[in-house]
């Protein structure tokens, strides 16, 4: 019997690409400033995050499917259904 863990993996997985996306932009920083690139550190800083933010949404957050519960009466909850 193999145990389902794609759950967990998914979580290390998440966890490793977070840290991997502060990490790796901030050592990038560090050493270019520390060699007297500030700006360019900056740089190299700003679109690593950004880059890595949206490479995180695009995988993980985009193709959640955020909706309320079903089988909630529009009445009850005082609101119009509208088809």
């Amino acid at each position: 019997m193999v145990a389902d863990t794609s759950g967990h993996r998914n979580k290390i997985a998440f966890g490793l690409a977070f840290a991997t996306v502060v990490i790796v932009p901030g050592l990038a920083n560090y050493a270019l400033s520390g060699i007297g690139l500030d700006t360019l550190g900056s740089v190299v800083w700003a679109i690593g995050y950004g880059i890595g933010a949206i490479a995180m949404w695009s995988i993980w957050i985009r193709p959640l499917e955020l909706t309320g519960p079903d089988g909630v009466d529009p009445s009850e909850t005082g609101e119009e259904h509208v088809d």
